[in-house]
């Protein structure tokens, strides 16, 4: 985990097409003092890590995004307001050690994050 303590697995599910996760984060981490103090947000970046390393966990292999088709972030996302939150990664074997997936960041009937993009096995 390239963020220690940032968010805890609650739930994690995987299928041949699909992995499926719901996270709590942590509203105390110190990505917040930085992003913002006293309107604490989760960044961007970060939101394509946590994104990474549940595709590792399900894959049980080591990932490199080698390429960002499209990155959508439709509302921000906040650990005091939004603390749990569901991950959504459609994945598409496309050749030897590479990926394509289709992201998304929820919680309930609110989407944060929709995130195309391919990953290759890191060599």
């Amino acid at each position: 985990m390239l963020l220690p303590g940032f968010y805890k697995i609650k739930e994690f599910e995987i299928s041949e097409s699909q992995i499926r996760a719901v996270i709590r984060l942590n509203p105390d981490h110190e990505v917040y003092k930085g992003h913002f103090p006293g309107q604490p947000v989760v960044p961007g970046v970060v939101q394509l890590q946590i994104i990474k390393e549940l595709l590792e966990k399900g894959l049980k292999k080591k990932l490199l995004i080698s390429k960002i088709i499209s990155a959508k972030y439709y509302s921000m996302i906040t650990p005091d307001d939004t603390p749990v939150l569901e991950i959504s990664i459609q994945l598409k074997y496309i050749k030897t050690g590479e990926y394509k997936i289709i992201a998304q960041i929820s919680q309930e009937e609110t989407f944060f994050t929709k995130v195309r993009a391919i990953f290759t096995d890191k060599q």
